[in-house]
């Protein structure tokens, strides 16, 4: 192969390297300069194939391969005793008789035409073996091993880079999935207040109070907006926890956000050159779910649940009733019921119980229903 023609491939190999999709493309122009039917790069353990790309196989015996054949596979395991990064050819490591004779090149081999076969071990990471392999009708030789120096740097570069992009991918998306799962809304936002990720939860404070102009966090008035975007920024570059409220109207308890700045290590390479993380305390979701609790541990209705929620507002029982618009005696009534359910005797001892953190509610429901 000439110098120009390694040269396009190397390129190739460099480009699939942060786009995975580009590797068949670019396996299939390296199988033809090996004159080999096809190549194939592989993450593999003895027992697992987790990663496997050989674009001119039938993927029906790629299937096969990683759910049988693997272990049988008498030149994977030969070549897994040469040192990394040397290219071997089957004739190499193994007598002809003894593979020809083998499950695995009758049954998965021989039937593709795939006669002889060269490969090396590029790299091993992460407890896997980065394989790169060629299938053939004819005997590889040493012309075949010198293209593989030629390649085997970039290769070995190339795979290694798209081995972590994708662990980092994966991270990511075992990172948001931990985060939506969170009852809580939190928010990532850039130095300019930009919002760089939002869970699930988060979603719900932008109904009121939360605004993004322009994919920028605000809050629902000039000040407001001033104080959480100066939180955020930390031009003091103390770290610290800043608490900052965000009005929704009247009538409507005020979201709390507590922001904490991020610092990294290497800024010079970050996308972003500061981060912070931005927690939304929403009250009205606190009741909603200390409310739903006290339904489901209790058995209280729905008249009796909101008397306890209004019970934690203060004020006297007259009070309490007017607030919900109903009569002092029948407010009575419910509460004379909630004692009976909660297992409580005050309402000293029935605000405690409603404050109480909810695997704590939980406890105490579940003694009252043994």
């Amino acid at each position: 192969m000439n110098q120009d023609d390694l040269l396009v491939i190397i390129e190739k190999i460099y480009q699939a390297a942060t786009d995975t999709s580009l590797w068949p493309v670019v396996l299939q122009s390296v199988a033809d300069a090996f004159g080999a039917q096809d190549a194939s790069l592989s993450a593999v353990s003895p027992a697992a194939v987790p990663w496997l790309v050989a674009p001119r196989t039938d993927p029906a015996f790629l299937q096969s391969y990683g759910q049988h054949y693997h272990p049988l596979n008498l030149f994977w395991e030969r070549m897994t005793r040469v040192p990394v990064g040397t290219a071997v050819t089957d004739r190499m490591v193994l007598r002809q008789e003894t593979l020809h004779a083998s499950q695995f090149y009758n049954e998965w081999s021989r039937p593709q035409n795939y006669l002889s076969v060269m490969g090396a071990t590029l790299l091993v990471e992460d407890q896997w073996r980065f394989e790169f392999v060629v299938p053939g009708k004819n005997a590889f030789g040493p012309e075949q091993i010198r293209l593989y120096d030629a390649l085997a740097p970039h290769l070995k570069r190339a795979v290694q880079l798209t081995h972590r992009l994708q662990s980092a991918e994966l991270d990511r998306a075992y990172s948001h999935g931990a985060l939506d799962s969170l009852d809580r809304g939190m928010l990532m936002v850039d130095s300019g207040a930009r919002v760089l990720f939002a869970n699930q939860a988060a979603g719900k404070s932008f109904n009121a109070g939360l605004k993004m102009v322009d994919g920028v966090l605000c809050g629902t008035k000039p000040s407001e907006t001033a104080s959480l975007h100066l939180a955020i920024a930390d031009p003091f570059n103390n770290g610290g926890r800043n608490e900052i409220a965000i009005s929704r109207g009247p009538d409507r308890a005020p979201l709390t956000l507590l922001v904490i700045p991020l610092r990294h290590h290497v800024e010079w390479i970050a996308r972003h050159h500061q981060a912070a993380v931005v927690f939304v305390n929403d009250p009205e979701d606190v009741a909603d779910q200390r409310h739903q609790v006290l339904q489901q541990q209790f058995r209280l209705t729905r008249a009796e649940a909101a008397l306890v929620e209004e019970m934690l507002k203060g004020g006297d029982m007259p009070e309490v009733a007017a607030r919900l618009g109903i009569a002092a005696a029948t407010a009575r009534t419910h509460l004379h019921r909630i004692f009976r359910k909660t297992g409580t005797t005050r309402q000293s001892e029935l605000v405690h119980l409603a404050l109480s953190p909810r695997q704590d509610i939980r406890r105490n429901g579940g003694r009252q229903g043994a």
